[in-house]
This record gives structure tokens, C-alpha cells and sequence, in this order.
């Protein structure tokens, strides 16, 4: 399922901005039926990378920067209810930091 997920985030990132309003509501209800079966998908695009956190595996373009942020994402982080209220981590987000 991993496998799909990551499929769908990587059309819906290649689709040109100006297009993307007219297909905005499938991947809505497609990351809804995602959810419904336990799915957690987790777009970090725009956050301050932390070193720190292990749901992301990161390609650092510029190390000599304060304050990294994360400026493209490969693949998103994905986490699997297994329905006691704990999430288990599946795939880690790979993502370009500068």
C-alpha cells in the first residue's frame, strides 16, 4: 500500500499549479478513503528540518545554512493505525533540505 501511496503523491506533485484545482477533490477523497483505512500521510514541504526527527530521511543541499527548511519532498512520511491508538511508522519521508 506503500507503494500506491507514494504513487499518488507523486502525481499530484507533478501536476503544473494551475491545473491542480481541477483535481484538487479526488486526491481529497482519495487521502480520505486512505484515512478511513488507517492511513496517515504526512507532507513535511515548508517545515524547519530537525535533524532530530526520524520519520525523514533528508538530502541536505546546503550545509552551511542556519534554519534548514525543507524545499522539495520525494516521498511522503506514512504512518499505519493499528487501531490501539499507536501509529507505526512505514515509510519514511525523503525529502531535499536547503
Amino acid at each position: 500500500m506503500k507503494d500506491i501511496i507514494t504513487q499518488i503523491f507523486e502525481i499530484e506533485n507533478k501536476i503544473k499549479p494551475e491545473d491542480l484545482p481541477q483535481f484538487k477533490r479526488n486526491f481529497q477523497r482519495i487521502y480520505h478513503e486512505l484515512e478511513q483505512e488507517g492511513y496517515t500521510i504526512v507532507n513535511p514541504m515548508g517545515q524547519v528540518y530537525d535533524e532530530r526527527d526520524v520519520s525523514i530521511e533528508a538530502n541536505i543541499a546546503d550545509d552551511s545554512a542556519e534554519n534548514l527548511k525543507i524545499t522539495r519532498v520525494l516521498k511522503p512520511t506514512i504512518y499505519k493505525n493499528e487501531g490501539d491508538g499507536k501509529n507505526i511508522l512505514i515509510q519514511k519521508a525523503v525529502v531535499i533540505v536547503a
